[in-house]
């Protein structure tokens, strides 16, 4: 009966044949491809591209994006996960002349489908409250226009936007995403020293004071309380009590924020002005942070030169350093030095006086242990984090770290991530006797107690094993290798971070990890992380027993030492 309903649906769903759009550079998905939207200012992900299918392109977008028609604007697509072809794999284009009157809305995740051949095969996602315009309707399914490639949504999957088309009546029907302001507000005028907030996390980061008398230009003056101004891929907010609006500015050295690079800079002087140079000469008209990340928009000479609010802004390359990225620290095993034993020398085993000096260092630093949840934000370029941030994980959730590790964070007032494997969690007896010869697992019991310091991720339910060199997650099939993360899962139904056994991995392990619905995955490379890096091959550091302090102290600056 199914066979007879895709059939059917097949011959109802006719490819209607349209002029294609120019010949452009054909891209091949080589792994999901997220598509993303930059009109609000920010990257917001609008849906995907499925591995193996074909697209055309319509701009290639520099060093790093390809642009692609979306949904009435353009979309554009990481082109690490492509690579460019020959031909496009598929025939059923819509005319380019077509009149668009009516849309939909993801109310999920709706795959859109070709229907050309003798199944329906998925090419693309559109994410959940994505408005996208239709070219047609035929029963149960919309066809759209997905980068000039006729597709098919089911109508399980949308709503239809009110007024437009009649359909069934639905409940919890998401609302479409604002359009961002089409036009500039005008500009302000700084009536003292005025905090610029970004508000993107749950506590309020000041970005930048603008100086007394200084002017930026406004974006959005709706607000009751805050005005908002634009930086670099976001928007900061002023108190409105504190400014007054202007038509004119007296600068004329306007910049644009969103052609900002994928680059940082870390202010190292307390004495961080940023200056105009419309005259000739350097006014001051904003103060930096030196605990903030400020995108570059271009270096003329000794100047690093920024944008805020539409004003370049030059400050002095003496004065700041290239930001590398947010760390993440890798741990296993702790043992105080007359328990190492056969743990002596181990590269997974440091030390309770180590890691105790290595956690008072960036507490007297000031660092910010950040989640896993807010880098994900973070490498999505969804909000940005402090200069001095870093991640703490703990692989293989070992009882050493709660007689060691749990009491150490929680004197300096800092969070952690543990990644489980949890079938030995769950067999695990409770109130078990630490003993610092033996690798014991954590019992459930202690993973609760330490929830008030520790999050959990996923190391597998049972597969952290070797076969020889090789783990047993690379190995195994694949349906088996999402069975099993599902199954850590049950134990951990809340983990959306996961970290591969060993290291070890390949493409089949990363669809594996997406399939049982991790959003991000940590690897063993070194590194640190950036925003629009792969958020599945998340680079780690680690510290062991041959580790100097002042080692450390270097890995873990937010910039080169």
């Amino acid at each position: 009966m199914k066979k007879i309903v895709v059939l059917l649906l097949l011959m109802v769903l006719l490819p209607i044949a349209g002029k294609a759009y120019a010949n452009n550079t054909i891209i091949e998905i080589k792994e999901e491809a997220a598509v993303y939207d930059n009109r609000s200012g920010a990257l917001v992900q609008v849906g995907s591209l499925s591995i193996g299918q074909t697209f055309e392109v319509t701009k290639d977008y520099g060093t790093n994006w390809w642009q692609i028609r979306w949904g009435g604007h353009y979309g554009y697509v990481d082109k690490r996960y492509t690579k460019t072809v020959s031909q496009k794999t598929y025939k059923n284009m819509i005319p380019t002349a077509v009149k668009i009157k009516d849309y939909i809305v993801a109310s999920i995740n709706a795959p859109v489908y070709d229907n050309t051949g003798k199944q329906l095969v998925q090419f693309a996602t559109l994410s959940e409250g994505v408005r996208f315009p239709i070219y047609n309707k035929m029963g149960s399914w919309y066809g759209i226009a997905v980068n000039g490639r006729l597709g098919y949504v089911h109508s399980n999957a949308v709503v239809a936007e009110a007024g437009k088309i009649t359909v069934p009546p639905t409940t919890n029907t998401p609302k479409p995403a604002p359009l961002p302001p089409s036009k500039l507000d005008g500009y302000m005028e700084a009536l003292e020293n005025v905090e610029l907030y970004d508000f993107r996390r749950e506590s309020p980061m000041v970005i930048a004071t603008l100086l007394k008398g200084q002017q930026l230009e406004v974006v959005d003056t709706t607000d009751d309380t805050f005005i908002q101004v634009r930086w670099g891929q976001t928007f900061v907010y002023a108190e409105k009590s504190k400014v007054q609006l202007i038509s004119d500015p007296i600068y004329r050295n306007s910049g644009k924020d969103q052609a900002v690079k994928n680059q940082y800079f870390i202010p190292t002087s307390v004495n961080s002005e940023v200056y105009d140079r419309t005259a000739g000469t350097l006014q001051p008209f904003a103060k930096l942070d030196t605990n903030r990340r400020y995108p570059i928009l271009r270096k003329e000479g000794v100047w690093y030169v920024t944008v805020i609010g539409g004003r370049e802004g030059y400050i002095h390359s003496s004065k700041v350093a290239i930001d590398r990225g947010v760390p993440v620290l890798m741990y296993h095993h702790i043992l105080q030095p007359h328990e190492l034993g056969r743990f002596k020398n181990a590269s997974t085993t440091v030390t309770n006086v180590q890691f105790a000096q290595e956690m008072q260092y960036l507490k007297s630093k000031n660092y910010e242990t950040v989640s896993t949840d807010e880098l994900l934000r973070f490498m999505r370029n969804e909000i940005t984090l402090p200069a001095y941030s870093i991640v703490l994980t703990f692989d293989d959730g070992l009882l050493s770290t709660h007689e060691y590790a749990y009491p150490i964070l929680k004197n300096n007032g800092f969070t952690a991530t543990q990644f489980l494997i949890t079938y030995r969690n769950e067999q695990s007896p409770n109130l078990r006797p630490f003993d610092p010869n033996d690798l014991q697992p954590l019992s459930l019991l202690d993973i609760e107690a330490m929830h008030d310091v520790f999050s959990y991720g996923s190391h597998t339910y049972n597969l952290h094993e070797l076969v020889g060199n090789v783990g047993k997650m690379v190995l195994l099939p694949y349906r088996e290798v999402v069975q099993d993360l599902k199954n850590s899962l049950g134990i951990i139904p809340d983990a959306k971070a996961f970290a591969y056994p060993f290291g070890q991995y390949n493409s089949n392990t990363i669809y594996a990890v997406k399939e049982a619905g991790f959003t991000m995955a940590f690897s063993t490379k070194p590194g640190y992380n950036n925003p629009y890096d792969d958020v599945y091959q998340i680079k780690r550091l680690y510290s062991d027993q041959k580790t100097s302090f002042a080692q450390f102290q270097k890995m873990v600056a937010p910039y080169a030492q």
